[in-house]
């Protein structure tokens, strides 16, 4: 009788398997952390913070005779704040700056093509070098946690307001590092790549509000005041600077803070717009948050794709 013989099963690895074995994020990861220079700029990342925050609470501190300073309520507020803006500082300048030389570095130093010929697929060579750079930055943001903690021991911020914030900061911190990573792929030099990311990101982040405020200023003169619109163009008008501010990090993190604190609403809220009647009315308007974890984890997807592509593209050229 002739034996069967058994083919041997091959299991599938998942998503999270395939991206801890990545060569290239686990080669970059082991050459960034294994040398001083990571733990001394994590160092230096919480002394500054916590230096800062020092500076915060004597300030408040001094101004009564109080151990707390006038009110313990906003100087957890500000605490929160200052370190939430150290985070989007991070996310907007920091992240960008390890990808934008991730892929034309390798160009650089005629590398690229080596790794090109191997077996790793356009997509993994992609998502190793998301993985490589944004782990660090990813460590920066999370260690700066328990600092934001001292806030809920003065009061004056929620449990939401954190988790919501950091949620906002995370997906923002992929897609900016996509960001940097696709204009690698694009320029030849990381110089180019550099400034292509970083003019981005300040014109995503500042010239978009700097247009939209001239913009309303050369405007404001043709309508004469708000009485001579009527409600409709008043309520079109809000819901259209929402929508702008969905799509900048900081006007977002600050309209949805207001929301929600002001306004007692995660999700949406009601104000009231006038018209050239005087009549009132009300109108609903939506939380921000929403709309930009929307939009731009759509854009992550994009980029990343579009990187993708860009890298398969050079390597058949």
């Amino acid at each position: 009788m002739t034996e069967l013989v058994q083919e041997p099963v091959i299991q599938k690895k998942s998503f999270l398997q395939r991206l801890r074995e990545n060569p290239v994020a686990v080669k970059e990861l082991r050459s960034r952390m294994r040398g001083r220079r990571a733990f001394v700029v994590l160092t230096v990342h919480l002394l500054v913070m916590s230096a800062f925050i020092t500076l915060v609470y004597s300030a408040f501190a001094s101004a009564a005779s109080g151990p707390y300073g006038p009110d313990s309520r906003g100087v957890g507020k500000v605490i929160f704040s200052s370190v939430l803006g150290l985070q989007v500082m991070l996310v907007i300048f920091v992240g960008p700056s390890f990808t934008a030389g991730a892929i034309s570095g390798e160009k650089e130093r005629q590398t690229y093509d080596l790794l090109r010929t191997t077996l790793l697929s356009g997509k993994a060579f992609v998502a190793g070098k998301l993985v490589s750079a944004l782990s660090y930055v990813l460590l920066l943001i999370f260690v700066a946690i328990p600092l934001q903690s001292i806030a809920f021991l003065m009061g004056g911020v929620a449990v939401i307001e954190l988790i919501l914030s950091q949620v906002i900061v995370l997906v923002s911190a992929v897609t900016f590092a996509l960001w940097g990573l696709y204009a690698s792929a694009r320029m030849r030099t990381t110089l180019a790549a550099s400034v292509v990311t970083f003019a981005g990101a300040l014109f995503i982040t500042v010239g978009v509000p700097v247009f939209v405020g001239l913009f309303a200023m050369i405007l404001s003169p043709f309508f004469a005041g708000a009485a001579l619109l009527s409600w409709q163009v008043e309520a079109a008008l809000m819901y259209v600077l929402m929508f702008l501010a969905a799509t900048n990090l900081p006007a977002t993190l600050i309209v949805s803070d207001v929301a929600l604190v002001q306004e007692g609403s995660l999700w949406y809220f009601n104000t009231s717009v006038g018209g050239a009647s005087g009549a009132s009315h009300t109108i609903w308007l939506f939380s921000p948050w929403p709309l930009f974890l929307i939009l731009y984890i759509l854009l992550s997807v994009v980029l990343f794709y579009a990187t993708v592509r860009r890298v398969r593209k050079i390597a058949t050229q």
